[in-house]
């Protein structure tokens, strides 16, 4: 499985959980808020952006 990401996101009504096993088989877990309108518009698509950011 090289050089992919693979994500699973569990998006509730205060929280939104994202897993992401990364190319080097390491796994990351984020929890962000489901709405927090001042900090990003969507909670998934910043728990992706978060986590690439990190790799």
């Amino acid at each position: 499985m090289s050089g992919k990401f693979r994500f699973a996101i569990d998006r509730g009504g205060t929280f939104t959980d994202v897993w992401a096993q990364c190319p080097s088989g390491e796994v990351k877990i984020l929890k962000l808020l489901s709405e927090d309108p001042q900090n990003y518009p969507d909670a998934p698509r910043e728990g992706i952006r978060r986590i690439l950011e990190q790799v």
